[in-house]
This record gives C-alpha cells, sequence and structure tokens, in this order.
C-alpha cells in the first residue's frame, strides 16, 4: 500500500526553484505509472546459455549482497541498458561508483569536485526524457551525504509528479539514507521506479522492500541477512529453506534472481552476470589499506625470501615495485594478480586490466609489464 508522501508542494517548490514563466500555472499532474515495457534489460545468462532478462517496467529493485560482491556492477549494468532504451536515470552515487556512465550518449555527472545540484540545477539537466544524471556525492563527508540524499529524494518526487522524469531513481549505500522510521515519507510508492542498492537489505524500510518486485543478490554471506530476505520476499515461501544457502557462496560474477522476480519463474535463479558496456570505475582509495582475511591473503615468495602474505591492496603495489620482474614472471603468466585482485576485491575493472598486461607479457615479454600493473 502507499505510504503518505513528502508534505513539500510541488507547485510551491516549482514556484521557488523555477518562478519565471508562470511555474505555478506549468505545474501539472503527471501519470501515476510509465509506458516501459519495451524492450528488455539483459543482466545475464543461465548455466544453458539462455539469456535471463527483465522486462522493461517502472518496477522497484533491489540489489543486495556482501560488500564488493558486484552490486554496483549489476546496479550500473541495468542503467546502462534503461540509457540505452532512452530513459531518464537519475543516480544518486555515494562513492563515485557510477560515474563511468557518461561515456553513455545523454548522461551528465554533477557533484564530484563540485557542490550537488541544487533542485533547480536538477530540473534544468533532467529537462528531457533521454537525458540522465550521476550526482556524484564521492567528495562529500558523510553527514553531508545524508543530509543531501534525504534532500533530493523528496525534490525528485516532486520533479517526477511535475514532469514524469526521471522514469528511474538509483540510490547506492541505501542503508545509510533510508533505516529510520521517517525513511518511507523519502519515496513516492505511487510512481515507484526505484533501484536500490545495500549490502543490508533488513535495515531498509519494511514499506521499501513490500513494494519491491525485482531482488537481485549477489553473494550474501550472512545467515541474518539470508533470513531478512526470505521473510521479506513474497513468493519465496515454496522454495526449500535448505537451498537459501547457496546465496553465501555465489562467485565473483553470479548472482540469483529471487522467487518474487516474475523472471525468475518461483524459483532461485542462478545466472553469470552480463558485462558491463562501460567500464566500471571504483575509487580505490576506499579500500587500499582494507586487509583481507588471512585465508584470501596473496602469497609471495619473490625477492628470494621466505614465503609471506600480502593482505592489502597498498602491501600487493609495494611488493610490485620493490621486487625484480624476473622473479614476478610466473605469478604473471599463470594470471595470479589479475585472478586475485578479481576474486578477493571484487574489482574488475582493476582485474581486467592485469589480465590484459598478463596476456600481453605471455605473447612476449614486456620489461615494463610491471611498471605498469602498479601504475593502474
Amino acid at each position: 500500500s502507499a505510504m503518505p508522501k513528502t508534505t513539500t508542494n510541488s507547485c510551491d517548490w516549482l514556484k521557488s526553484e523555477w518562478p519565471s514563466r508562470g511555474g505555478a500555472k506549468r505545474c501539472r499532474q503527471a501519470p501515476t505509472s510509465y509506458s516501459m515495457e519495451a524492450g528488455r534489460l539483459l543482466l545475464g545468462y543461465l548455466d544453458d546459455g539462455r539469456e535471463f532478462s527483465l522486462a522493461v517496467r517502472g518496477r522497484n529493485v533491489l540489489v543486495t549482497g556482501d560488500a564488493k560482491s558486484g552490486k554496483s556492477w549489476v546496479a550500473g549494468l541495468l542503467c546502462e541498458q534503461l540509457i540505452l532504451h532512452g530513459y531518464c536515470v537519475c543516480a544518486i552515487d555515494p562513492e563515485g561508483d557510477y560515474s563511468s556512465l557518461e561515456g553513455l550518449p545523454g548522461v551528465a555527472v554533477l557533484g564530484r569536485e563540485d557542490d550537488p545540484p541544487t533542485p533547480r540545477e536538477l530540473l534544468r539537466a533532467l529537462r528531457y526524457p533521454d537525458r540522465s544524471v550521476v550526482i556524484d556525492l564521492s567528495r562529500l563527508p558523510h553527514d553531508e551525504k545524508i543530509q543531501y540524499v534525504r534532500s533530493v529524494l523528496p525534490a525528485l518526487n516532486v520533479l517526477r509528479q511535475r514532469t514524469g522524469l526521471p522514469h528511474r531513481i538509483l540510490l547506492d549505500e541505501a542503508h545509510y539514507y533510508l533505516h529510520d522510521t521517517d525513511a518511507p515519507r523519502l519515496l513516492d510508492f505511487e510512481r515507484n521506479g526505484y533501484t536500490v542498492v545495500t549490502y543490508c537489505a533488513s535495515r531498509l524500510p519494511h514499506a521499501l522492500l513490500a513494494n519491491t518486485e525485482v531482488m537481485i543478490v549477489t553473494c550474501e554471506s550472512s545467515p541474518a541477512e539470508i533470513e531478512a530476505l526470505r521473510a521479506r520476499c513474497a513468493g519465496c515461501a515454496g522454495v526449500d529453506a535448505s537451498r537459501w544457502a547457496m546465496l553465501g557462496h555465489l562467485k565473483v560474477g553470479q548472482a540469483i534472481a529471487l522467487p518474487i522476480t516474475e523472471e525468475a519463474g518461483g524459483d532461485l535463479r542462478l545466472f553469470t552476470i552480463a558485462p558491463r558496456l562501460t567500464p566500471h570505475v571504483r575509487h580505490r582509495e576506499k579500500y587500499v589499506d582494507v586487509p583481507v582475511s588471512s585465508h584470501r591473503a596473496f602469497v609471495f615468495n619473490a625477492n628470494g625470501q621466505p614465503a609471506h602474505k600480502i593482505c592489502t591492496l597498498r602491501q600487493f603495489v609495494s611488493e610490485l615495485e620493490t621486487s625484480s620482474p624476473a622473479l614476478l614472471t610466473g605469478y604473471i603468466v599463470r594470471g595470479d594478480f589479475s585472478r586475485w585482485i578479481g576474486n578477493v576485491f571484487g574489482d574488475r575493472a582493476l582485474a581486467a586490466e592485469l589480465k590484459a598486461l598478463e596476456d600481453r607479457y605471455r605473447s612476449g615479454s614486456r620489461e615494463e609489464t610491471v611498471s605498469e600493473m602498479v601504475n593502474a
């Protein structure tokens, strides 16, 4: 059922933010649903090679899973295809993971080094249905991100009431912004069209999950989170409880559509995630010093030293810089570096760069390969 909407009056907001040419007269109610049936959004491939795709509709989509398990990759994949279908997308991007979307036609990145856009600037940026915006908040302190997100969501609601745009609103790191009792009033469940990305779906408002019709899970290792998804997933009761454990054993590049998703056919639908059209830009400074567990560390025995473990990306780079290229040859030829980055850190873009360098090295040894890896 629909929750109370924000008390902000759309005409008042438009008169204050766009007062010229009779803004109040131009305020009109937009349709409460969108004609988004044409085309499909490719998510990936099933074990038998068939495509797994979603019908283009105004449904709310949840993408959830462990940190660095590919959530932003999946969400970005959906954004790319919507944009190429000609839909208007507004991605609220707390960490700068979606800036690469500006490589697509009609996409602008606002914020980043500058202040995030005001409602008036958003109105101007989203005035055409084939234009999309990424609001990059990566340079803001956490408290300011919260304040901005909680002010921009009601503003976007008003914009949609007036113009029907944007067709879809994406919010990453949603657990930080939508976890309290006031959060449902930030969302418009008459129009829906939200994509929320989180590693902690249990913290999201019940009203949001109850209005969500597509649930995609990357790797989810928390039994408590799996149980929360089961409890909030309409239509999931018919799935054997023991099968839910597979959510914790997904590899990088795999995901599962939960039974609530119509296209999943009432089952936990495993698929291999499709490649992205634009590179996934990850701000590596945010995890360069985050250590991985000992059993996931990279074991080095270069420089004739006893085997030792590398647990952070910074340590890894330092090891490359101080080791003789000749001692690293075996790792490069086997593809060990790209495999570790991809499997452990989930950084597909960096892993792909390293793999390309490894492939080039195998085709004819190049002295600059290690320095190029460091600079990647």
